[in-house]
């Protein structure tokens, strides 16, 4: 029991870490979103006097997102959203992220579920979820969090190398040493720590970077990694929200399409270009990594990573709880191993 004490005393420390409020903004799927959307709203609708779905603020109908959702009430126009991105070699979910945008606000919450999040499937891990389809993520994702997700984007990552490279790379203060070759993969990883300029493959091995090959690198493991994606991501978004010409705007449309899986309707698209707009992207963003200890075994599957539930139920209701009210244990399901 002691033991245990010291571990929650520890885990509680590790807390403010992992909170980084400010620091990162819109993954650049949400960048994306943005630049298609304002793509679309400018190159393919005239002026529009529409009012889309997602924009709607009528209360008349509990089907409309952003309201009533069950016998709990949505904050005024708050939408959330289902981030993936598959790995390239399994098709498992090698980063998944919760979004919620609180338009009227400007206001928008993260969290980064990690990938080896155990869940009560029947491949332990959240992202082996993914091989069945988004829907099907979209599913344990909602159940995990306990609301649900009213849309979804997959990123190949194809489209970040594209992206950034369309930007003219982007000047990055890489963490910690870096030294990894996967052959299989074709991964050869070998940065030295510090501000450097990346090409868009460049950026994406520190994305990718886990370990070097002695076992060395993040000290906290995939938590560091994970926030090491998230700025990345920044500062890939704040470069292409910065390239506002038409022909930048046409080749971000043209990568987008060819790589991005979505549910939103182009007239979505462009409402939420039109706000994201708006957005500050030093201010307007908060984010976090659910809080958990991944080195857990489940049914013979190692290092499964087990959330911890209740620091985990107050940073989603922190940051990504689109109800009016607080969430409860009862309303999530945060699985712990039996």
């Amino acid at each position: 029991m002691e033991h245990k004490g010291k571990k929650r005393k520890k885990r509680r420390l590790k807390r403010k870490y992992r909170i980084l409020r400010g620091i990162y903004a819109v993954v650049v799927v949400l960048a994306a979103i943005v630049v298609i959307g304002y793509g679309v709203w400018k190159f393919v609708l005239p002026e529009p006097e529409f009012t889309p779905a997602a924009s709607s603020s009528q209360t008349s109908s509990a089907s409309v997102p952003g309201m009533e959702d069950g016998d709990r009430q949505r904050k005024e126009q708050t939408y959330t959203f289902l981030l993936s991105v598959p790995d390239q070699a399994s098709g498992n979910g090698d980063s998944i992220m919760v979004i919620t945008y609180d338009v009227p606000n400007q206001k928008i919450g993260m969290i980064s579920i990690p990938r080896d999040t155990l869940v009560n499937t029947p491949n332990a891990k959240i992202n082996a979820s993914l091989v069945s389809g988004i829907e099907n993520l979209r599913d344990v994702v909602s159940d995990l969090v306990g609301f649900p997700l009213d849309f979804y984007i997959t990123l190949d990552l194809d489209a970040f190398v594209e992206m950034v490279d369309a930007v003219g790379g982007v000047d990055f203060d890489v963490p910690v040493e870096m030294y990894y070759d996967d052959p299989a993969q074709d991964l050869h990883i070998h940065f030295q720590p510090g501000m450097q300029h990346l090409s868009g493959q460049q950026a994406l091995e520190v994305c990718r970077f886990r370990h070097n090959a002695d076992g060395t690198g993040y000290p906290l493991g995939d938590v560091q990694r994970t926030e090491t994606t998230q700025k990345m991501m920044l500062t890939v978004a704040s470069k292409v929200m910065s390239f506002s010409g038409v022909t930048n705007l046409s080749e971000f449309v043209d990568i987008v399409q060819r790589n991005v899986e979505t549910n939103l309707s182009g007239t979505d698209l462009a409402w939420f270009a039109a706000k994201g707009l708006g957005l500050n992207l030093s201010t307007g963003v908060s984010g976090g990594t659910l809080p958990g200890d991944g080195n857990v075994s489940y049914r013979g599957v190692t290092y499964c990573y087990e959330l911890y539930p209740n620091d985990s139920l107050e940073m989603i209701n922190q940051l990504v709880n689109p109800y009016t009210t607080d969430l409860t244990l009862e309303d999530v399901n945060i699985f712990q191993a039996p």
